[in-house]
């Protein structure tokens, strides 16, 4: 089954070399899928699918709906909401509308990714820590007569008046 999966994978994001299913190009799903270690999917899907393992996105591929998986490799479109809980990975070809949750996002140039990303911190990593003090922002409105008066003294001291 490796000489299968290489023949493919897109990517090395595909660790262990197994894939355990693969919807071809052509084809239509519409339901849930569920599964262990890595499925590609090169037709058109819509539902739901979870999965602690990797999915992979050929070029024609359509995802509509939901997916949670660990590792998400796309090269084709995603539609809907998407959690990678590990990494995901944006290929030249991709397009993802939605809204996407991952701690690690790459993505290579020409990927195109419409709506919101989220990237949670992974747990016991340090905070960052802020190196200069936060400006405290007026609380009252000033009207445009103190405005005025303001900027006009600012331009006489630089007159040196």
């Amino acid at each position: 089954m490796k000489w299968f999966s290489k023949l493919f994978s897109d990517s090395g994001d595909n660790a262990s070399g197994e894939l355990n299913a693969f919807l071809g190009a052509g084809t239509e799903f519409t339901g849930q899928l569920h599964f262990e270690g890595s499925v590609r999917i090169d037709g058109h899907f819509q539902g739901v699918i979870t999965s602690p393992g990797t999915l992979i996105l050929g070029h024609d591929a359509v995802v509509r709906g939901e997916v949670r998986v660990a590792h998400l490799n796309a090269n084709g479109s995603i539609i809907g909401e998407a959690t990678a809980s590990k990494s995901a990975h944006m290929h030249e070809h991709s397009v993802f509308d939605g809204h996407l949750i991952t701690p690690s996002l790459s993505m290579d140039e020409g990927a195109v990714l419409n709506g919101t990303i989220a990237m949670p911190r992974t747990p016991g990593a340090p905070s960052p820590t802020i190196e200069a003090e936060v400006p405290t922002l007026p609380t009252r409105a000033v009207c445009p007569a103190e405005l005025d008066s303001v900027t006009s003294g600012a331009a006489d001291t630089e007159d040196g008046q």
